[in-house]
């Protein structure tokens, strides 16, 4: 084994400790990817706090094309997303040189994806005027939607080079990174929707525009810093062109997709549900946006220890250190899991104050902090279920957890939550508050089936390296 392997597994082998030194490892990766994820999630709540601030019917337009953006984009870059375990796995392995040419073939997988992205959000009028999108709220969201098409191409090349990154436990530059973004969108969107600075007053349209100039400038400055930076050199990312590998890409699109298509079917059920709610008004619109902004910032916390998971179990199986690595997927589920009543907590107390910054109309402030409370419910489930999801990736196990994805939430949530929500079908129908209830019954569901798949992913995997290793 070599000593690179050795750095990334070995610790102490009483219990206690053993849960301490995880600990202290997935705190390492796990805090800087959390102000990563909340980085990028700022952006969509800076729109909101101040678009609400502007005009609740422009809160509702750019809700609304967030709702068709990110299905479509994070269900698609999600395909890249195994990317980091493959880094992760050869990191673990100290076979570093392997990890340029994974990340130049991601590029040539991430150009397809782009045209399909852009193709899919150039056909959201028709799925708007299925769903009664009132009128006023559609054409500000096209307008919208126009600066997210314009961004698309460089958040596909950004993850990537976020995955080396991240793959080879060097999380803290995309943070640096994350967090300037916000900052320029923030001052972009303040512009672009006022009108200060001498920019032309757009309202929520002007938030496209700030989407497409930070997310390309935080590409430039990654590829920059990665190019010059002696950190990266053993990866040898520059080293050459290449042409497509199309072994390296089936491998990519083989266990890409399924985390794509999960996190399609994951976003879609919470993006889908404020598309069909969109029916009741903009200001059930606003609510429910409200809602998901504030639960999405809890929601940071599983999946950056999901994240970290996926990591550290890849870094421990590069290392031929399967048992080790179960302990770790199933530590990083206990660290979610104590988090998660933290999380319920300060939901269920201070719900009604955090929604009030996003909107000052009490009766948007009142729908919104009645969902959080339902939120709070399944913050546990929640924990569970997207650290164990990272966890399984970091095995490169992929397939099982989409269908796992689809029954909890396309066969239990959505169908239970648009029947309670909007039908007479079970009980008189309760509105936003029944589609509420409805992801937190397909959560609860997931939780269960991904713990499962978890035990027996990583059992099997201890279980063959111990056969091996006693051969």
């Amino acid at each position: 084994m070599s000593n690179t392997a050795r750095l990334i597994y070995e610790g102490p082998n009483k219990i206690l400790p053993k849960i301490s030194f995880e600990l202290s490892k997935f705190r390492q990766l796990a805090i800087p990817m959390f102000f990563s994820q909340l980085a990028g999630h700022a952006t969509g709540i800076i729109a909101a706090l101040m678009t609400g601030n502007y005009s609740t019917i422009d809160q509702a337009a750019v809700a609304t094309g967030n709702m068709f953006f990110f299905p479509i984009s994070m269900g698609l870059m999600g395909t890249l997303f195994i990317v980091t375990a493959m880094v992760a796995q050869n990191f673990g392995a100290n076979t570093l040189d392997n990890v340029g040419k994974i990340i130049r073939q991601s590029f040539w997988v991430s150009i397809p994806l782009i045209i399909l992205g852009i193709w899919a959000m150039s056909q959201s009028s028709w799925a708007f005027n299925l769903l009664g999108t009132p009128e006023e709220v559609r054409e500000i969201t096209r307008k919208y939607m126009y600066g997210l098409m314009v961004g698309l191409p460089a958040l596909y090349f950004f993850q990537p080079l976020r995955s080396m990154s991240e793959g080879i436990t060097k999380p803290l530059p995309i943070t640096y990174i994350n967090l300037f973004m916000v900052a320029v969108n923030a001052i972009l969107n303040y512009g672009f929707i006022f009108g200060k600075f001498g920019l032309p007053e757009l309202g929520g349209a002007g938030c496209g525009i700030s989407f497409a100039v930070s997310a390309w400038l935080s590409l430039i400055i990654l590829a920059t810093y990665i190019y010059t930076s002696d950190n990266y050199k053993d990866c040898r990312l520059f080293d050459q062109f290449d042409l497509p590998d199309f072994k390296i890409i089936k491998e990519i699109v083989i266990l890409g997709l399924p985390i794509g298509g999960t996190l399609f079917v994951e976003i879609s059920m919470f993006s889908g549900s404020g598309l069909i709610l969109g029916q009741l008004g903009a200001d059930v619109i606003a609510s429910h946006s409200i809602a998901m902004h504030v639960s999405t910032v809890t929601f940071m916390i599983p999946l950056a220890i999901g994240l970290a998971a996926s990591v550290r179990v890849g870094n421990l199986v590069g290392a031929n250190a399967s048992q080790d690595s179960r302990f770790a997927a199933f530590c990083g589920i206990g660290f979610s899991i104590a988090l998660a009543f933290i999380n319920a907590a300060i939901l269920i107390l201070y719900g009604e104050y955090l929604a009030s910054f996003f909107n000052p109309n009490s009766l948007i402030i009142s729908l919104a902090s009645t969902l959080l409370i339902v939120a709070a419910i399944f913050q546990i489930t929640d924990g569970i279920a997207f650290s164990g999801m990272g966890a399984l990736r970091g095995y490169k196990d992929t397939r099982v957890p989409l269908l796992i994805m689809i029954i909890a939430y396309w066969v239990v949530g959505m169908p239970l939550g648009y029947n309670i929500s909007l039908t007479d079908n079970i009980i008189e129908p309760i509105g936003a508050l029944g589609m509420w209830i409805g992801m937190a019954a397909g959560m609860f569901i997931l939780s269960i089936l991904v713990l499962w798949r978890l035990n027996l992913v990583s059992k099997n995997s201890a279980q063959f390296q111990q056969s091996y290793e006693n051969n």
